[in-house]
């Protein structure tokens, strides 16, 4: 008795290994398909890194309906600058040409190249100013916020090496007014909603909730069929 029990749950995990494999197969295959079509339709160099969540993958498939998708690249354009870009959406539905998501959310992280990071949650500008006729370096420490689809940067203290002081930003008059920068058109549905300075960027959130997508896409998505073989 006790063989004939531990033979059947030897089977049964077989066949649950069995499926679950075969389940993931399908579901990483499916994956590299998707990350093709979205490196043709948005002119990546090369595919994005892309997962589907959920288990099992076969039902969801059989159903349209997928718990999560999240796709990763290193470089994208977001305007004039190239970011690497996580996006993640929940509750995702397929049919009949469209796609729909419950809620999209999009992070991209702009490295630094003029700028830099503070250590404390600022932006770190360096530029030049004159004092006492002399053209000496200053450090700007500025504060970022998202104001619609822009970003604004507001200098919050200037800090001058040479004769080692820093002062509020606010002393400066005119000459420490914010600067707003327009940032590139967003997808119907999403809008900006944090921007956040890190060690390793400038990191721009954006997201959307009820989100639907029909039809093909200005990009030439009918030339993305193919995908990896």
């Amino acid at each position: 008795m006790r063989k004939s029990l531990i033979i059947t749950g030897a089977v049964a995990a077989a066949l649950l290994a069995t499926g679950l494999t075969g389940d993931r197969w399908a579901a990483a295959t499916a994956a590299d398909r998707l990350a093709d079509r979205i490196r043709c339709a948005a002119g990546l160099p090369e595919p994005p890194d892309v997962s589907l969540g959920g288990i099992p993958f076969l039902t969801q498939l059989a159903r349209g309906t997928f718990t999560k998708v999240q796709v990763t690249a290193d470089s994208v354009a977001v305007g004039r600058f190239h970011a690497g870009l996580t996006a993640t959406a929940r509750t995702v539905r397929t049919a009949g040409g469209s796609v729909r998501a419950a809620s999209l959310t999009a992070t991209a992280n702009l490295a630094y190249d003029e700028l830099g990071y503070d250590g404390a949650g600022r932006l770190r500008m360096t530029t030049t100013a004159q004092l006492l006729g002399r053209s000496v370096p200053v450090v700007v420490h500025a504060s970022t916020e998202i104001s619609g689809s822009a970003l604004v940067v507001r200098p919050v203290e200037v800090e001058i090496p040479a004769v080692g002081i820093r002062i509020p930003a606010a002393q400066l008059g005119d000459k420490a007014q914010p600067r707003t920068i327009t940032l590139p058109a967003l997808p119907a549905g999403l809008t900006y909603r944090e921007v956040t300075p890190a060690e390793d960027g400038l990191r721009i959130t954006a997201g959307g909730e009820g989100l639907a997508m029909t039809g093909k896409n200005s990009t030439g998505d009918q030339d993305c069929e193919g995908g990896r073989r």
